[in-house]
């Protein structure tokens, strides 16, 4: 085997691991849209309504009722709320893997250039 197939053959499976990243990428980014605007829904159309929701203000039935009422509305909101933290940190770890992946095509873009500069140099040698 020669020097020169072997660059070739790095940087060709160099990029190709590049294009793969980029579409983890797009597919990351996508998920991760989808993702935020559930979080948005839940947030908006679930968790704040019922959070200001306030049982006690009916002054016809106020009793074991209105209490049991009241526990389920905190219940609700404190369940939603650690989902809703929960989401925060999955997005957070989303990002933090996109961020990371980023990196390896810097890295692997770098090498590329490496490879392309031993490639001419090579060439110079003719």
């Amino acid at each position: 085997m020669s020097r020169r197939g072997d660059i070739e053959r790095e940087i060709r499976h160099n990029c190709e691991k590049i294009d793969d990243y980029r579409s983890e990428i797009s597919d990351l980014q996508e998920k991760a849209e989808i993702i935020k605007e559930k979080e948005r829904r839940i947030r908006k159309e679930v968790y704040e309504p019922t959070r200001s929701y306030d049982i006690t203000h009916g002054d016809v039935f106020r009793g074991r009722l209105e209490r049991e009422v009241e526990e389920y509305r905190a219940e609700i909101c404190r369940r939603t709320a650690m989902g809703l933290g929960e989401t925060g940190k999955l997005l957070s770890d989303i990002q933090s893997i996109i961020d990371r992946i980023y990196e390896l095509i810097e890295e692997l873009e770098h090498r590329n250039s490496e490879l392309e500069a031993e490639l001419c140099s090579l060439e110079d040698d003719y």
